[in-house]
């Protein structure tokens, strides 16, 4: 009974509240605001950028991606605003599962855990992207020996260049051929979006994106933003925040080139995290993806996330705070590298001969 209550009934319960209160017109105002709004301006003929000193800016409720998102979004300004938002967070939601099965995850009470995370439920109230980006990135995990991996991850940078830390785990696994492919498709699709608008904005983006890091990055869930709290100079805690993503980053290619396929994708996600200038909670709902390469059922680790029920929704609430979302997504990291380690080690060799010019992989035993 206490199975079905916690991993059935309470999901299904958080879920109806998060949608009431999108029904009430009290959340999704990412999408409402910044991603409907774009797309409206688009088929206006107009940018769907703002000025660099406009007021949405501070409020978090401009329109700062690349043009793909908004242009994928433009069937959504046929129906009203409401009935939009609600088939929106629909989408989101059945991402969940989506993600969950890419990844091997049949036990349905991860698959009800993973809805109850604090993380989950706040992707779907602010109607954020985050949750179909962990899916781009199960998609890159579950395709990463085909061709066609390239696209769920080339697709996702062309959306939002979130997972890009992904690149030294590719490298580092001799995975160059997906590097190339992924790198046309992100590339091919940023080019085109942008020319389906006439490059409107195209070379203000880097400082609007600045300029948006400048406002907010001190209210994440960052080390930098923590530092500041303590009372750290602010140069030395983005000297700390620098070194902790490039230490993951080199840790994700180090691990990788070992053989070690499954913890150097564990330690990229962990880098995509830590490598963005701006965290809220919403973004830890790509531990799902950390989660399920890890852990497959049910165990310990899906239940650490629910820790971060302590943290603010919206930027980084307390010093407190940000502390236990930190030391909760480092339990979780650190939990899933853990259970990762029992897994056979790969090595890959490299066949250069002219006749060939393959790639195989022989899996031997981890020592």
């Amino acid at each position: 009974m206490a199975t079905i209550a916690i991993c059935g009934v309470l999901p299904v319960f958080a879920l109806a509240v998060v949608f009431a209160d999108l029904i009430d017109g009290g959340a999704g105002w990412p999408f409402r605001e910044a991603f409907l709004g774009a797309a409206e301006a688009i088929l206006r003929g107009e940018s769907p950028y703002p000025d660099i000193d406009d007021a949405s800016i501070a409020a978090g409720t401009a329109y700062v991606y690349p043009p793909l998102a908004a242009l994928a979004v433009i069937p959504f300004t046929l129906v009203s605003e409401g009935v939009a938002a609600i088939g929106f967070a629909f989408l989101l939601v059945a991402a969940v599962p989506a993600t969950l099965l890419l990844l091997g995850v049949r036990d349905w009470r991860c698959h009800g855990l993973a809805l109850l995370w604090p993380a989950t439920l706040s992707a779907v109230h602010v109607e954020n992207i985050t949750i179909l980006l962990a899916l781009a990135a199960a998609i890159a995990w579950r395709l990463r020996d085909r061709p066609a991996g390239a696209w769920g991850l080339g697709v996702s940078l062309a959306v939002k260049p979130l997972l890009w830390p992904l690149g030294p785990w590719l490298v580092g696994t001799r995975r160059l051929g997906a590097v190339v492919r992924t790198t046309v498709v992100a590339v091919g699709l940023a080019v085109g979006s942008w020319a389906v608008i006439g490059f409107a904005g195209l070379f203000e983006y880097e400082a609007l994106v600045r300029r948006l890091g400048q406002v907010m990055d001190e209210w994440g869930y960052t080390v930098y933003a923590l530092m500041l709290d303590l009372g750290v100079e602010a140069a030395v805690a983005r000297l700390a925040w620098l070194s902790l993503a490039m230490g993951l980053l080199v840790a994700t290619f180090v691990v990788s080139r070992r053989g070690h396929d499954r913890r150097g994708f564990i330690l990229a996600m962990a880098a995509v995290i830590a490598c963005s200038p701006i965290v809220w909670l919403h973004y830890f709902a790509l531990l799902l993806v950390v989660v399920a390469v890890a852990q497959p059922r049910l165990g310990s680790l899906w239940f650490i996330p629910l820790a971060l029920y302590g943290a603010e929704e919206v930027q980084n609430g307390t010093t407190f705070q940000t502390a236990l979302v930190l030391a909760a997504v480092a339990l979780t990291v650190a939990r899933a590298l853990h259970v990762a380690a029992e897994e056979p080690k790969t090595v890959v060799v490299d066949d250069a001969s002219p006749e060939t010019a393959s790639t195989m992989v022989v899996a031997v035993e981890s020592r």
